[in-house]
């Protein structure tokens, strides 16, 4: 079942990891918070996408903060099942409004479920 559940997640970069999850053990059906992170170059950049990414249904917004490099990040958070359809939309979808605002997505991760939550 876990080849087959493997064989069937896309060969992209959210299928690898997925498939990586899969491998150490991660059961991709146990919802958790999976965290979306987008960068700015700009407070105001940044605080403009917080306020948009706020008016989302099902959506946590961490309030931006700014690296020693200077730029400016926000994390946005879902509790969803790791699916690589979900993801990559809603990927997809903030990356778009990250850009609207002058940033852009930086990637996602997410923890291991919590075994205890079985």
């Amino acid at each position: 079942m876990h080849e087959l559940r493997r064989m069937m997640i896309p060969d992209d970069e959210n299928g690898q990891v997925l498939r990586q999850m899969l491998d150490d053990g991660d059961d991709l059906d146990v919802p958790r918070g999976i965290e979306f992170f987008h960068v700015f170059a700009e407070q105001s950049d940044a605080d403009a996408f917080v306020e948009a990414a706020a008016a989302l249904p099902d959506l946590m917004v961490e309030d931006a903060e700014v690296d020693d490099e200077g730029v400016w990040q926000v994390c946005v958070i879902r509790v969803m099942a790791p699916s690589h359809a979900a993801i990559t939309a809603l990927e997809l979808q903030l990356g778009e409004l990250a850009e609207s605002h002058r940033g852009f997505a930086d990637g996602w991760g997410c923890p291991p479920a919590d075994e205890t939550a079985h």
